[in-house]
């Protein structure tokens, strides 16, 4: 069982079991000393704010801001809301060359079915909320990304529900499962709202 992870820009592929990853941000000791020099330069403390905004594509892109803590304020960071929290919370920050980036962490992980045409990729994030099953005529409804990888690679149909895509490939090669989780990494790495194309 392959296991492919993107940590930063990086493709790592490992022979371990799916294992979940904490839900809790990891934030990068540079970052954290960020905070203790604006608090210091503010005078009170001060947390980062997490907003996340998307552009005409639905390409997501984190904004990362200080702001004063409050008591309601229990660690380092204030979500923009819950589906923020949610999703990016499985991510890394880090304070680098005078700014901060987020670093989503993804992982994905293939198991075997009963059936030899049918794969199983199982994520850390969430593919849709919403049971999707598709056939390779209706992948143009998807986000390009995903609809041309998919074809290229001669999916047949792709079903996807919560953190499971299950895809019906006829003679999956290791190539072939590199390329697909590649093109869903960075799927997963562009913070989509959602695998429908806008």
């Amino acid at each position: 069982m392959y296991s492919y992870t993107l940590e930063g820009n990086n493709l790592k592929m490992m022979w371990l079991p799916f294992k979940k990853r904490k839900q809790d941000l990891t934030i990068s000791l540079e970052a954290k000393k960020r905070i203790e020099v604006e608090s210091e330069k503010q005078g009170k403390p001060q947390v980062l704010l997490l907003n996340l905004e998307r552009d005409q594509n639905g390409l997501g892109s984190v904004l990362v801001g200080f702001t004063d803590k409050t008591t309601s304020d229990l660690g380092l960071v204030r979500w923009q809301n819950q589906t923020v929290q949610r999703l990016l919370s499985l991510g890394e920050l880090q304070f680098e060359s005078g700014k901060f980036f987020f670093y989503p962490n993804v992982d994905l992980v293939w198991e075997k079915t009963p059936r030899s045409e049918i794969h199983k990729l199982i994520s850390n994030y969430e593919f849709t909320k919403d049971r999707i099953y598709l056939e390779e005529k209706d992948f143009i409804k998807l986000r390009t990304i995903l609809s041309e990888c998919f074809q290229r690679e001669g999916v047949r149909s792709v079903y996807l529900h919560r953190n499971v895509c299950q895809l019906e490939i006829l003679n999956l090669t290791e190539e072939k499962e590199e390329k697909i989780s590649m093109e869903i990494l960075t799927y997963f790495s562009s913070l989509f709202e959602s695998p429908w194309k806008e």
